[in-house]
């Protein structure tokens, strides 16, 4: 649950940041703006046919990520996972659903390769990317595994590192078609009354799926999603462009 640690990371970073604002405030405290419902999953997509050869070097799967240069402004990048000193996940209720936004390879066994990267951007927002490759006959259980908990965990809970309670919920979420096949949905993070809005695409290339997260305060624009999710399958691809 890497990625949720991230956005609970986020959250208490926020939360420090009003309750700062509003210590040296004589200004009543403003209200927060209604967050609008989610839209309900849609169906589990189906992964496509593999007929390429899967890759096998963790390292080469690295090289093929989004780097510095094909992100927005203002975002570096981060530890990588193994060297950041990330505690192990909290517990959530159901106890399952701490495999939501963790890295596939974590998500669905049996991966050849694995990889991810992470970037902080501006105002507590961050970009997380991560993939993994599998067997050809392997392929299409990942897919579809991690599409299936989603549904399994459309609402739960959990905790902070320092206990404070933190409530998830689920939502599908529109994106244009992608790779080979696309699945995209939303994991809204409130606690102490500050939200967090993740937009999620679930991508496959060949053998390999990727998971693509845009996290921030405010709502994420689909289009920064989908036009993330675009470079990054370019890239893995070898297709120029921008």
């Amino acid at each position: 649950m890497g990625r949720v640690i991230r956005a609970c990371g986020l959250l208490t970073a926020a939360l420090s940041a009003v309750l700062v604002a509003g210590c040296g405030s004589a200004e009543p405290a403003t209200e927060l703006p209604e967050v609008p419902e989610l839209s309900p999953l849609g169906p589990v997509v189906a992964a496509a046919p593999v007929t390429a050869a899967p890759e096998t070097d963790s390292d080469r799967l690295r090289a093929g990520l989004l780097g510095d240069a094909n992100l927005p402004p203002g975002f570096t990048a981060l530890p990588p996972r193994a060297d950041a000193g990330t505690a192990a996940a909290s517990p959530t209720n159901p106890a399952e659903c701490v495999k939501v936004l963790s890295p596939l390879g974590a998500q669905y066994s049996g991966a050849l390769a694995q990889a991810s990267t992470q970037y902080a951007g501006p105002n507590f927002s961050s970009i997380d990317i991560d993939a993994a490759s599998y067997p050809r006959d392997a392929v299409a259980g990942a897919f579809s595994a991690v599409q299936e908990i989603l549904r399994r965990c459309a609402q739960y809970s959990g905790a902070d590192a320092t206990d404070i309670p933190v409530e998830y919920r689920i939502g599908g979420l529109a994106q244009p078609p992608a790779g080979d096949a696309v699945a995209a949905f939303q994991v809204r993070t409130t606690s102490e009354g500050l939200t967090l809005g993740s937009s999620v695409a679930i991508v496959q290339v060949g053998g390999t799926v990727l998971q693509v997260a845009v996290t921030a305060p405010e709502a994420v624009d689909p289009e920064v999603l989908s036009a993330l999710t675009a470079a990054q399958v370019r890239r893995l691809t070898g297709v120029a462009g921008p």
